[in-house]
């Protein structure tokens, strides 16, 4: 029996979730809901039996058994915890809120309540970042160093968040959290004036330190993961390749003294590696669409009430991190002000 499904938001994010939702067999659209009658429209083509309506209340008439949210990050909180007290199971879009108190009430009620709640994390059901995840797990990249991350998007911020932080930031910190749960102990971030290009450090209480750069408005579109650890450096790059991993045998390239900046740490870790290659190998990862592996993954955890692999807990746990990490650009951006 197929699930009935709801969709908030149609924009440019929402239709592509749309034609996931339409293409897999598990699902059934039954309500498609935007205020913009033109989206809307267009929804029609993706989802030809499904009714087109303007708010959340119709949408839930259509007696749905899971939600679906893709509008503005703003509302996001709000709908979802309307969709759960109404009896239906969440899939929210990332990030799960603009605050920490709001995300961390989503997950709450999600468990009271016994519902499936899921954060769109999509860059956790990427077949290479699953590789990925996995080595580090298994401890074939030895004791995890750094963590460096390059996001760089041509699109815009979009989805009404307030910077490249929260449209970006979610993938890599959800990345970062499944490789080490660890708690933050230390961030700093700089921001552009525009709220366009942020570029961030981190460390965790278990040492591992990361390095993140996210941009809105870029030239070029990049996407680039590197994890060192003690014994390999894994090498992901998901424009160029996405359905490869390089590693590079990096025995003794941590040895010395410990670096303070997570940048220059992985770059020496690298250069090490490449000076004394033991073994140079490409991973090559069976490829699938990571949206269409993300909504199954969803549909599938509906209909075996089982808990998902990017839970609401996840997303409020992102959110910490954000949060925290735009405290420490208040100054930066009040400087930026003031020389304005």
């Amino acid at each position: 029996m197929s699930v009935r499904v709801a969709l908030l938001g149609c924009g440019r994010w929402g239709e592509k979730l749309l034609r996931a939702l339409s293409e897999n067999a598990r699902a059934r659209v039954v309500a498609v809901a935007d205020v913009d009658r033109g989206r809307l429209a267009r929804a029609r083509a993706l989802a030809p039996r499904a009714r087109l309506v303007r708010t959340l209340d119709e949408a839930l008439a259509a007696r749905v058994d899971a939600v679906v949210v893709a509008t503005p990050a703003a509302s996001h909180a709000e709908l979802a915890l309307r969709a759960l007290e109404a009896g239906a199971d969440v899939f929210v879009e990332k990030p799960l809120a603009l605050s920490a108190a709001q995300a961390d009430r989503c997950a709450a009620r999600a468990a009271a309540l016994g519902r499936v709640g899921m954060v769109g994390h999509l860059l956790r059901y990427h077949p290479s970042v699953v590789h990925l995840v996995a080595l580090a797990r298994e401890r074939r990249l030895g004791d995890l160093v750094s963590f460096s991350a390059a996001r760089l998007s041509t699109g815009g911020a979009g989805g009404g968040a307030r910077s490249a932080l929260w449209t970006l930031g979610p993938h890599d910190l959800s990345v970062l959290s499944a490789l080490d749960p660890s708690p933050l102990v230390e961030a700093r971030a700089h921001l552009s004036p525009g709220g366009e290009h942020v570029t961030l450090s981190a460390r965790l209480e278990s040492g591992l330190t990361a390095q993140i750069e996210l941009c809105s408005s870029s030239p070029t579109k990049e996407r680039r993961l590197r994890l060192a650890g003690s014994a390999r450096v894994a090498l992901f790059d998901d424009v160029r390749a996405p359905d490869r991993l390089a590693l590079l045998d990096a025995r003794g390239a941590a040895a010395g003294a410990l670096l303070d900046d997570a940048r220059e740490r992985a770059d020496r870790i690298e250069r090490d590696a490449l000076a004394r290659v033991v073994e140079e190998r490409e991973v090559a990862v069976p490829w699938r669409e990571p949206l269409s592996v993300e909504i199954e993954h969803f549909l599938r955890c509906v209909e075996d009430r089982a808990p998902p692999l990017t839970p609401l807990d996840e997303g409020a746990a992102v959110v910490r991190v954000l949060e925290r990490v735009e405290a420490t650009l208040a100054p930066v951006e009040a400087r930026a002000a003031a020389a304005g």
